[in-house]
């Protein structure tokens, strides 16, 4: 009896600093995010997001201790660079492109997303194909390293037809001022970020689709294997229960 006691005694340690080792391995990472709302942005003081508010339910579920306050708000260029050059770094919420894919380590899908050149409606551009914004002279608008301007460069845009800022919002004044033709953009970020900027969205439209595709969290290509997965089945435990739902709701 006394031996069978020691055995129960020694695997529920077993468990325990299984549970422990998983927490600690994540509570190491270094979280970083934009503002790129409806899935990650500041107001208020407040980081909330579909892409936050996901993230925080996993780390809960695979025991960590890591908060919001944990999370580091910069622009998207100086934490791309920072993903790919940190290690431990996890960079959200980033759009997976065969591009990008090798960079990375990836965990998710956390939703599905879509990349377009935002244009206002009474400046009347038409766009078939990319070929299109270099034969009409048409300036697009762009974040540095952002998907919008990895597509576009890729698809042979030339240089001189993209303006590339820091910030988003920069591209808002920018197609407000008639100094830009279009935007290449999420289109649901860019509705809201044009809302929430105090301009009308029903004076925008999407003229061109660049791509469909996901966002994931996209860790440091070193991450062990063993924190990838351990955030992986988090994420997909909270997907699966009806906290997702509730998440995305929160932000329709």
């Amino acid at each position: 009896m006394l031996k069978k006691c020691f055995m129960a005694l020694a695997l529920i340690g077993l468990f325990v600093c299984s549970g422990m080792a998983s927490a600690q391995s994540l509570d190491d990472l270094t979280l970083v995010t934009e503002q790129y709302p409806p899935y990650n942005f500041e107001e208020d003081g407040k980081l909330q997001g579909i892409s936050v508010d996901l993230l925080m339910a996993a780390l809960d579920e695979a025991g960590s201790n890591l908060t919001k306050s944990d999370i580091r708000l910069l622009p998207w260029a100086k934490g791309f660079k920072m993903a790919q050059n940190k290690q431990g770094t996890v960079l959200f919420a980033t759009t997976r492109t065969e591009e990008r894919d090798d960079l990375f380590q990836w965990v998710g899908p956390i939703t599905s997303t879509k990349i377009s050149l935002m244009a206002r409606k009474d400046s009347n551009i038409q766009i078939d194909s990319l070929d299109d914004i270099d034969s009409k002279g048409y300036t697009i608008g762009v974040v540095r390293d952002d998907v919008g301007e990895h597509l576009l460069q890729d698809g042979g845009v030339p240089k001189a037809n993209i303006d590339s800022v820091a910030k988003a919002v920069l591209n808002i004044k920018k197609m407000e001022r008639d100094r830009i033709d279009a935007w290449a953009y999420e289109e649901n970020v860019a509705l809201w970020m044009i809302r929430s900027n105090g301009f009308e969205p029903d004076n925008y439209e999407p003229v061109y689709e660049l791509k469909k595709g996901k966002l994931y969290y996209a860790l440091h290509k070193d991450t062990p294997d063993s924190k990838v997965n351990a955030l992986q089945n988090a994420v997909d435990k909270v997907k699966a229960s009806d906290k997702y739902e509730q998440i995305l709701n929160k932000y329709q």
